[in-house]
């Protein structure tokens, strides 16, 4: 972008990412965003809420070229020492801090005094770099950060809602509502997910609410050139162990197909609180065999596994709490390997298999999931699966540098509208 004033070319947009945990494993989605955001020009730096949780990281990590500050919980003291070396005028005057202090006082906000003094830390600093907007993802603790550094200091923010910040029954409608109208803008990943928002969020303003799905790294997941075998049948599924993905159902699916002989191998490929419970159900099912539990593995080993089975499998299920999945990452990178699918009719999922990537199942019924399981395998055996079908669905919505571009886009109108 050039100046009409000058020859010389602009400064590159300069946005932060606030997240409340960075690099995060199971967030790739994140890392890839911010990966081809850099790759594109933009200078992004990130303020990250808590440290990464266990030092497992995708290799990609290496490729950042970011700062990433971590702005944890300390005692105030601590942080009133660190407000008084920045330079003056640079911490906002006091009558800034009334509406920041009121909005933690409406919404009854936890640990309000932390949330203050640390939203005027990450503030400072993203003024002090020169910071033109902040994007948070989830509706949760990083959204509301950012909201509070708008009120103290207006620096316009934007964020992205995936799922337990939208579907869950304790999410605060009116909270939400005020975090769309302070937003320049609101990214959600799925259709499914906007009408949600709009139809559950009484006043919501619904221009502001944008649909924008995740890309995916079509350079990075390459499809295999070999034909896909299916004896034995190589089965995929990737996902944290907790119940809305719905590994129990996939389980007692497997039990049916051996009982019916079928001959197949089936990776699970994750971690969560339900690991134990999973392979205890496994045990009991008689499946220790066929089934292996691989726990969490970085992105270019999950490649692998993946450009090497029949087909991908996930069963998602609503959670006790509303939670759902919205649109699972591992099934973007299926189609980006012509991979096929079985998944259920649950949220974005039918966005992202169409009619013609996979099969749909409805959510919690093993008996479809193990019926669509054979057929996929019929189909693919007969030749009826049309090789590059799902890539083509991946180059067409979910492609990540079209998506970040559009992305970018709408960062940089805020940063504009923010001069």
């Amino acid at each position: 972008m050039v100046n009409p004033i000058s020859s010389e070319p602009e400064p590159p947009l300069h946005v932060a990412y606030l997240l409340k945990m960075f690099p995060r494993l199971s967030e790739t989605f994140i890392l890839n965003e911010v990966l081809e955001l850099e790759r594109q020009g933009v200078k992004v730096e990130v303020f990250s809420l808590m440290p990464p949780g266990d030092g497992r990281f995708h290799g990609s990590v290496s490729e950042l070229k970011l700062t990433i500050r971590y702005i944890q919980r300390e005692k105030p003291e601590s942080f009133w020492m660190k407000l008084g070396e920045f330079e003056p005028g640079l911490v906002p005057p006091m009558d800034r801090w009334e509406p920041a202090v009121e909005f933690l006082r409406r919404y009854r906000i936890p640990r309000d005094l932390d949330m203050l003094l640390r939203a005027l830390i990450i503030g400072a600093e993203a003024k002090l770099s020169g910071v033109q907007h902040i994007h948070a993802h989830f509706a949760t603790i990083s959204t509301r950060m950012a909201a509070l550094v708008k009120l103290l200091y207006d620096i316009p923010y934007s964020f992205t809602c995936h799922a337990k910040d939208i579907f869950r029954n304790t999410v605060d409608r009116e909270l939400f509502r005020d975090l769309v109208k302070g937003a320049s803008f609101a990214i959600t990943v799925s259709d499914f997910n906007r009408n949600f928002i709009l139809e559950n969020t009484p006043g919501v303003d619904g221009e502001k609410v944008i649909r924008l799905y995740n890309g995916i790294d079509l350079n990075f997941f390459e499809p295999a050139q070999t034909p896909r075998t299916t004896d034995p049948l190589q089965i995929i599924s990737v996902g944290r162990l907790v119940p809305k993905k719905g590994f129990d159902h996939l389980l007692n699916a497997l039990a049916m197909l051996k009982s019916d002989n079928v001959n197949f191998h089936a990776t699970i490929i994750g971690d969560g609180d339900e690991r134990n419970r999973l392979q205890q159900l496994c045990t009991q099912l008689g499946l220790d065999n066929e089934v292996d539990f691989t726990g969490a593995l970085p992105i270019e080993e999950v490649r692998r596994i993946c450009a090497d089975s029949s087909m991908m499998v996930l069963g998602c299920v609503p959670d006790t709490d509303g939670n759902m999945d919205a649109l699972p990452t591992v099934l973007l990178e299926a189609l980006a390997l012509d991979l096929p699918i079985v998944t259920t009719s649950l949220t974005g999922c039918p966005e992202i298999v169409g009619e013609d990537a996979g099969i749909l199942v409805e959510p919690a019924n093993p008996t479809a999931l193990a019926n669509s399981i054979r057929t996929l395998t019929t189909n693919i055996n007969e030749g009826k699966i049309i090789r590059g079908t799902a890539r083509s669905r991946a180059e067409k919505l979910f492609d990540l540098c079209t998506n970040v571009s559009t992305l970018r886009g709408h960062f940089l109108k805020s940063a504009l509208s923010g001069r």
